[in-house]
């Protein structure tokens, strides 16, 4: 069984690295069907220390459009047939079948920005003992970018987050599977992302807390450097940083 506490402590760097195989990510740097650009994204993990890849095959920046199974399991045939053996991964997804041909073919987490809300999920989460990434999802939202009102918006992520978790195990995930994710700009102004960032300190600290924060609008109202953002999420309790891998 995955155990990200065990895991964790294999890792010489504490981050993941972000593929886009895509043509319309928010921060522009998919890579699509690039052989080229993919091995540029190796060849920055390596020289950065990075361990773990976070692959994901359809954009989910505000206004993205839904692609259909095959074009995102394409992408994925795409990667897999051009895959290095050099580094563990991840699957940003929440398409079931997507994600089943990523665990076959050796990705040890399930990275889902809907919140495990599915059952065919869960249930592949179940059997195939992998990591989980739960990022957080309002209960009351209709879709993923719907911006919601909050009044202590820590206070208020770590209630929802603490039912999602709930629900997993109470389905037969084991919690030394589940790392949490506050979800920066998902269902959030720039203004709730900016105050749960700095209030990351105060986030649910039983489950690792894994945080993407990078190129989001959000970090302009921090006037804090990405080196200034980056030891300030380690010094509140961050486990990993998900960062996009440029240079």
């Amino acid at each position: 069984m995955f155990n990200w506490d065990n895991y964790l402590d294999s890792l010489e760097t504490k981050k993941i690295g972000i593929i886009n195989v895509t043509n319309d990510s928010f921060s522009g740097d998919g890579i699509y069907v690039s052989k080229e650009k993919l091995i540029s994204k190796f060849e920055i993990a390596k020289k950065r220390n990075i361990k773990l890849l976070d692959v994901g095959c359809m954009s989910t920046k505000p206004k993205f459009q839904i692609i259909d199974t095959n074009e995102e399991s394409n992408r994925l045939d795409f990667f897999l047939e051009n895959i290095s053996e050099d580094y563990d991964y991840s699957i940003d997804s929440f398409n079931p079948l997507v994600i089943r041909k990523a665990i076959d073919n050796g990705f040890l987490i399930i990275n889902d920005v809907t919140g495990f809300k599915q059952d065919r999920l869960i249930k592949i989460a179940k059997e195939e003992e992998c990591g989980i990434i739960v990022m957080h999802k309002n209960p009351n939202s209709d879709y993923l970018h719907e911006k919601m009102n909050y009044k202590n918006i820590v206070k208020e992520v770590n209630s929802h987050i603490q039912m999602q978790v709930d629900n997993l195990i109470d389905k037969g995930i084991n919690e030394k599977q589940i790392a949490i994710d506050p979800g920066f700009g998902f269902g959030k102004t720039m203004e709730d992302s900016a105050e749960l960032f700095l209030g990351l300190e105060n986030l649910i600290n039983a489950y690792p807390v894994i945080v993407g924060y990078s190129k989001k609008k959000f970090t302009e109202l921090l006037k804090m450097t990405d080196n200034e953002m980056e030891e300030f999420c380690l010094k509140s309790g961050v486990s990993m940083l998900r960062l996009h891998i440029d240079n």
